[in-house]
């Protein structure tokens, strides 16, 4: 399976998405990021957002608080920078998973990558609660738009490979799929702390059954 749109999302530079002050280049200060993101999933999974302050964070990585606004300019920035992390894991997960299974239609894909979510909910501390849209004012609502672009177009561009569409119209049905998906798995884990059964395959039904009812493969 052709999974190089996936993989160009995650090496494009989008450190404007990311809220990034400086974009590390030197191993230590990716390790360093990367432990800072890791310790707000860990919070988050503890004590929600609200427990993330740049305090705790540096007090957890056992970094000074200087390090942490080296890369963030505040915690806004900050909680866009956890987003895009928790965004890139699970797309590298299901990179993983499509090259295991080599799915051949693009119902099996999508479901696939709903069961990807469905891990890295389970898996990935913090994953699941940055599903959540908690980020209300405008400049951060731009940011989170626009990196959910950037991702359901290169699911469009997996999918092409099975003569879907990829323009506009295209994008807006699949939007609409991926959210339909997130949605049902956000109910799924409210109901249940491993996520309640039927709902987890409402999640992965439904969206495929909406696709289906819009689009056809170009013949």
């Amino acid at each position: 399976m052709d999974v190089g749109s996936l993989k160009q999302y995650l090496a494009t530079d989008i450190s404007n998405e990311k809220s990034l002050r400086n974009s590390p280049q030197q191993e230590r200060s990716r390790q360093s990021l990367e432990a800072v993101l890791r310790v707000c999933g860990e919070i988050i999974d503890e004590s929600g957002h609200a427990g993330v302050t740049t305090a705790e964070v540096a007090k957890r990585a056992e970094m000074a608080i200087g390090t942490v606004y080296r890369f963030f300019p505040d915690r806004i920035a900050l909680m866009m920078g956890v987003y895009q992390f928790m965004q890139d894991q699970y797309v590298a997960l299901c990179i993983e998973k499509l090259l295991e299974a080599n799915p051949t239609t693009w119902q099996e894909t999508l479901g696939i990558m709903t069961d990807a979510s469905v891990l890295a909910r389970r898996t990935i501390p913090g994953f699941k609660a940055t599903q959540y849209r908690i980020l209300g004012d405008e400049e951060s609502q731009e940011q989170y738009l626009k990196a959910s672009h950037e991702f359901v177009a290169a699911v469009a561009g997996l999918l092409a490979q099975f003569d879907f569409p990829t323009d506009e119209r295209w994008l807006v049905h699949l939007n609409v799929a991926v959210e339909l998906s997130r949605a049902l798995q956000r109910l799924a884990f409210d109901a249940s702390p491993e996520g309640d059964p039927w709902l987890l395959d409402e999640a992965r039904s439904v969206p495929v059954g909406y696709l289906e009812g819009h689009l056809v493969p170009v013949s």
